[in-house]
């Protein structure tokens, strides 16, 4: 009988959701009043604290204005766990995909 071998990765950590989670714990104010103040539904920022729902473009710029971060903040937290997550379902697949152009691999281009 043959063993079959599995691999058990760490669950990645959605850093948006949990800077959300632990930047509105710390605050002395009421989920309600962030919704109020950003325009962003109460529930919204529930399943955002619960990395159930993505920031968009239109949240960062609400919570980045409200919490005083920059205007990317947010959303830069997003996308480095949606990258993350991407490399980590398909990044085989795509390195035997896409391979880099020979202009890349000799050198000649530059950026």
């Amino acid at each position: 009988m043959t063993m079959k071998r599995t691999t058990e990765l760490i669950p990645l950590m959605n850093f948006f959701a949990e800077t959300l989670r632990e930047t509105l714990d710390e605050w002395d104010v009421s989920q309600a009043e962030v919704s109020r103040m950003t325009g962003i539904p109460s529930p919204h920022l529930t399943d955002m604290k619960k990395s159930c729902r993505r920031c968009t473009p239109e949240y960062d710029l609400s919570l980045s204005r409200y919490l005083g971060t920059s205007p990317g903040f947010w959303l830069r937290l997003q996308l480095d766990f949606e990258l993350m997550q991407a490399e980590r379902e398909n990044g085989e697949r795509m390195s035997r995909e896409a391979q880099p152009h020979a202009a890349w691999d000799a050198g000649n281009v530059e950026m």
